[in-house]
This record gives C-alpha cells, structure tokens and sequence, in this order.
C-alpha cells in the first residue's frame, strides 16, 4: 500500500530505478487506498477524496518523471487510468472545498440565501460521488493493484542511450528539475492581470513542487527544510485564488440552469461576495510575489539545479 508521506527517500548516488520503482509502488498504493476509502468509507469522503486526488496527481507526476523507465504499454494503460480517476473525482473535490468554505465564508448573506446555496451543494455533491464509485468498480475489476506491482517489477531504463547522467539520482534529479524550472520561472515573470496566466503559474508550481517531493533525497536536507517550503507556501496562495476562480465557475453554471427567483437571487449574491474575495486575494498575491521574492526563489533553486533563465530585470525597473 506504501507509506502516506509525500517524500520519496533516496541518496545522491542511489540507482534511479530503485527510486521510481520505491516513488510509484507508494504512490499508486496509496491512490488505491484512498479510492476505496473514499468509496467505502461513508462520511469520511471529503478527507479521502482529498488524498485521492492529491496522490492521483502524485502518482501522474512520478509517471512523467520517470518515462524513460515504464514499460511502453503498461505504461499508458496507467496514465490513462490517472487521468479517469482524476476527472471523476473532480467534481467531488471541488464541492467539498465549497462546502467547507461557505459553511465559515457566507456568514454575511442572509440566512435563507446562504442556505439555499449550501443545499445546492449538497445536493450536487450526492451526485458526484457517483463516478468515483464507478471508477472504483471498474478499476477493481481491472485488479489495478495487481497492475500496479507489475507496472513497477517493469521498471528499468529505456531511454536515449548514451546519456551523460547513466543511473544516478543526483544528475537525473538536477536535469529534471531543470526541465521544470526553465518555464516555471517564465511564467513567474508574468504581470498576472488575468486569472489564466495566475493558473498557469500554479500549476507550473504544483509541477515543480510534486518533482522536488521524488527528488528530494538527492539533495541535502535544507533542500526540504527551506526550499520546499517556500514553493508550498507559493502553491497554497495560488490555490486560495483558484479556489474563488472555480466557486465562480460553479455558481454561474447553476445560475444558467435555474429558473427559481429564490435560488437566482441566492446564487447572484454568492457571486458577489466570491467575485470580492477574489479581487482580494489577487491583489493581496500581487503585493506580496515582488521580483525580490522571485529573486530569492531563484537563488535558492540555483544552489541546487543548473536551469537556463536570465535573471529577472523587474528589480531595477521597480527601483
């Protein structure tokens, strides 16, 4: 099943085929796990459907950065399995989120229109529980754990012969976060006057951040206890804003489906206070990334990873 941790452990010198076999037997086993809890478990869903989809992503990630060592078939007979699991329980996460944060956020509507809207949720959330089962039932008689330990026993490298790195983790680590870091960096220069280009960023952070959680025993430890730390705290800002990005997105689409006054003017007054929040916590996001904090990201990076960006000029232009 493997262990709920995020870290995969690992020496600088250790064989990169031990590491992603150990990074995708945890993570596919506790994707696994989580499906079932979230399928068999009644009233705890909102925590495993959360650990579903944080470990489907996991998973997915260790999948992308490992390539060179899957079996060809197997392989994308598991990355389509991924990304089923992590459209059906999509929805599902989405509700929860809402639910959780409307249930403190909406105190100042009114009692009636903020209970409208809870039903709402609650109601559609019923529903989205639907596919996650299904998914469940499909996947089991697949005998996707018995999969997944072949898809892992198959690991072993098929990539370009020839490569400068050969087995060890430590060049193989720094030439993937590399790869990430060139276009994380790019898009970090962006004026983020719209949401797409601010999504862009949080999913180009989620991408770096899941690469240096497998990669993170190649590096010492302040590479854990300091640098990773500042890449969350970067991603768990950015998810604040898509949280508001996506209660819109919901609620306009329940606005279009209804032809209730009650529930209309319920969903409008929603709107209202998400659009607020949402202006908020952008502005709040803009004031706090300064080209001195994405100076400081880069450097910290730079003591472990060779990435080819120029250094910012937003310094000296600000100044």
């Amino acid at each position: 099943m493997g262990r709920n941790t995020k870290w995969v452990e690992g020496q600088p010198e250790e064989s990169v085929e031990l590491v992603a076999r150990r990074a995708l037997a945890a993570r596919l086993g506790r994707l696994w796990h989580f499906l079932e809890r979230a399928v068999q478990h009644e009233g705890r869903e909102v925590e495993d459907v959360h650990q579903l989809r944080v470990f489907t992503r996991r998973s997915a990630a260790a999948m992308r950065i490992f390539e060179d060592w899957l079996p060809g078939r197997r392989g994308r007979w598991m990355h389509k399995q991924l990304k089923r699991i992590r459209k059906a329980a999509g929805e599902a996460r989405d509700l929860d989120v809402l639910r959780t944060r409307w249930n403190e956020e909406l105190a100042e509507l009114p009692a009636g229109q903020s209970a409208i809207l809870l039903e709402q949720v609650k109601r559609r959330r019923r529903r989205a529980q639907w596919p996650i089962e299904d998914a469940f039932h499909k996947l089991a008689s697949k005998r996707f754990p018995r999969r997944a330990r072949k898809l892992t026993k198959r690991i072993r490298y098929r990539g370009p012969a020839g490569g400068d790195c050969g087995d060890r983790l430590l060049c193989v680590a720094r030439a993937s976060l590399g790869e990430l870091l060139t276009p994380y960096f790019k898009v970090a220069e962006s004026t983020f006057a719209d949401p797409v280009e601010l999504h862009a960023f949080r999913i180009a952070s989620k991408q770096v951040r899941y690469a240096m959680e497998v990669f993170a025993g190649a590096f010492d430890d302040s590479f854990r206890q300091q640098l990773y730390p500042l890449v969350a705290d970067l991603q768990d800002r950015l998810g604040k804003i898509n949280d508001h990005v996506t209660a819109l997105t919901y609620l306009t689409a329940w606005h279009n489906e209804t032809d209730a006054d009650a529930v209309r003017q319920a969903i409008e007054a929603g709107m209202q206070v998400e659009q607020q929040a949402l202006d908020e916590s952008q502005r709040e996001f803009l004031e706090w990334w300064s080209a001195e904090k994405r100076e400081q990201l880069r450097n910290q990076f730079a003591r472990y990873v060779p990435f080819d960006t120029p250094p910012t000029q937003a310094i000296e232009a600000s100044a």
